[in-house]
């Protein structure tokens, strides 16, 4: 096994890029803001999953530092889905604000704009909805009309506009009133506003939409948006026609854009909604499955459209998203041989949506088979008798009840390295990554050494997994190809020493979205995410990294 370790390090130490990624749209959250005193922007958050120390622990500079290094809201994003999701558990957390931070609206809205980068629209905008003295900052207040836009809340971005204190005769916000008047019909005062907000800076894009508007033109052939202002426009002029932005539009901006469109309609009855539904693509498709798997009538047809939408996610590499929306169904579809067949996705569902519970019985089933049916009572069949097939009443011979010719086949488990797969991320669910057991299920998945299972297994060393020292003798002594810039851990490091929980888990996303496969990047940022007393987040983190590779 050491020398397939090694073999993989090596050809993992050329850093690979992940792919663009949408991230799925989970449950209704909790807004949980801080009573007392003036509230700053830091304590507003959408369902914290950190400590609520997670920002005064560190220093507004430094914190400034370390959102600098995310990406920004005007970017393509992220490249590792799972590096974003870490990111956010931070962004969306609330807490007494970082020394020296508190009423720094800049500083806030700066970490409003990193978390429309790595989420959707929704979420900045429930987080922005809930902040007090959002019209006191040009910044935030554009973060909020952008989100409000983005989701087809028109009405609630023009009174931003109206109601910010300062900054509201720049450009932006011109074009924006400009766009509210028009789609209210006050046209004169729309093309006044928009003339003020053209003698400041052109933008043709914007003047192509706004003159087609206000000169009631149909919509611009070919058009694709790259602001979420432009999207308004656009859909305005052509209602129920899904638009696609422009290929450099950010990708909360895409999929934001997934809510136009014409309506889908479905079938009533359920198998047929099915069909149809896979029929669809892309977000309609997604959007029909979603509608088919929520439903209460049929589980049997919930757990199939589940199957679907799951199978989908992974083709596209964003299993993570579809399972943590839907994994909470898991619990509730019946198992029989049918859904079984899919029981390996519902597992990692279920462990995606910390539905431990769910996760087992599903495992067990995988393992056992299937519950057996209760019998039928054959009241027609004769008792059976050491003659074998007497004659019924009409003449016709009738079998022993013992003899059931429509028995399902023999279970066959899947395989045991799937089984293996599925026990190891339970185990790392459930922290048991220092139990004996574990050794060996990490020896186990090492057989097969790809750069992603030996970044995986260096942050699981780390965390305290023992792999009888395999790991650092194929590290040692290895170096980087010329050519390839190391990752920078000096700010990582510096901010899990001072337990500044908010910087060290930034810092560590950021690490892992640029060296997404280098096991040293992984073996550090764990440790040092576990060093600021966010175990569980690594935990998470890894565990998400091994649904996605197991799916």
């Amino acid at each position: 096994m050491r020398c397939s370790i090694r073999a993989a390090l090596l050809a993992a130490s050329v850093l690979a890029t992940g792919t663009a990624f949408g991230q799925s749209q989970t449950a209704p959250r909790q807004i949980e803001v801080a009573e007392l005193g003036a509230v700053d922007p830091f304590e507003v958050g959408v369902s914290p999953v950190l400590p609520e120390t997670v920002w005064s622990t560190g220093h507004a500079g430094a914190l400034d530092g370390a959102l600098s290094v995310l990406p920004d809201r005007a970017s393509p994003g992220w490249t590792s889905p799972a590096a974003a999701r870490l990111a956010l558990n931070a962004l969306r957390s609330s807490g007494e604000p970082p020394q020296g931070g508190r009423d720094d609206f800049r500083l806030a809205a700066k970490r409003a704009d990193r978390a429309l980068a790595a989420s959707r629209a929704q979420l900045v905008y429930e987080l922005l909805s809930r902040t007090p003295r959002v019209n006191e900052s040009d910044a935030l207040s554009r973060v909020f009309a952008e989100t409000a836009l983005a989701m087809g809340r028109t009405q609630e971005a023009c009174r931003a506009a109206d109601a910010l204190l300062e900054g509201r005769d720049a450009a932006y916000w011109l074009r924006l009133r400009a766009s509210c008047l028009a789609l209210d019909g006050a046209i004169p005062a729309a093309e006044l506003t928009a003339e003020l907000a053209r003698a400041q800076a052109e933008s043709p894009n914007f003047d192509t939409l706004f003159d087609a508007l206000v000169l009631d033109r149909p919509a611009p052939e070919d058009f694709r948006p790259r602001t979420a202002l432009q999207l308004t426009l656009l859909e305005a002029l052509a209602p129920g026609v899904r638009l696609t932005p422009h290929e450099d539009a950010p990708g909360w901006l895409h999929l934001a854009a997934e809510r136009t469109g014409p309506a889908i309609a479905l079938p009533e009855t359920l198998p047929e909604a099915l069909e149809t539904a896979v029929t669809l693509e892309g977000a309609e498709r997604a959007t029909a499955l979603g509608a088919l798997i929520g439903q209460d009538l049929d589980r049997e047809i919930a757990a199939e459209a589940l199957a679907i939408r799951l199978s989908d996610a992974a083709q596209q590499g964003l299993f993570m998203e579809a399972a943590i929306t839907f994994g909470p169904e898991v619990a509730s579809l019946p198992i029989t041989v049918n859904t079984l067949a899919h029981g390996v996705h519902f597992v990692l569902a279920a462990l995606a949506a910390d539905d431990l519970n769910a996760a087992e019985r599903w495992r067990e089933a995988l393992l056992e088979g299937p519950p057996a049916p209760p019998p039928a009572e054959d009241l027609l069949t004769e008792p059976a008798t050491d003659l074998g097939s007497l004659p019924s009443l009409d003449g016709e011979a009738v079998k022993p009840a013992s003899v059931d010719e429509d028995a399902e086949p023999e279970w066959q488990p899947p395989a045991p390295g799937v089984l293996v797969a599925l026990d190891f991320a339970r185990a790392i669910a459930l922290d048991q990554v220092r139990d004996d057991a574990f050794m060996a299920l990490l020896a186990a998945r090492l057989e097969t050494a790809t750069p992603e299972r030996l970044c995986q297994a260096a942050g699981l060393v780390s965390l305290g997994a023992d792999d009888q020292g395999e790991l650092q003798q194929a590290l040692s002594g290895l170096t980087r190809q010329s050519g390839v810039t190391p990752p920078a851990f000096g700010p990582l490091i510096l901010a899990a020493g001072a337990g500044a929980q908010g910087e060290t888990q930034l810092h560590a996303a950021s690490l892992l979205d640029r060296h997404t496969d280098d096991a040293e990047t992984c073996a550090a940022t764990m440790l040092a995410l576990d060093h600021a007393g966010l175990r569980r987040q690594a935990l998470q983190y890894l565990l998400a990294r091994v649904i996605e590779d197991a799916a």
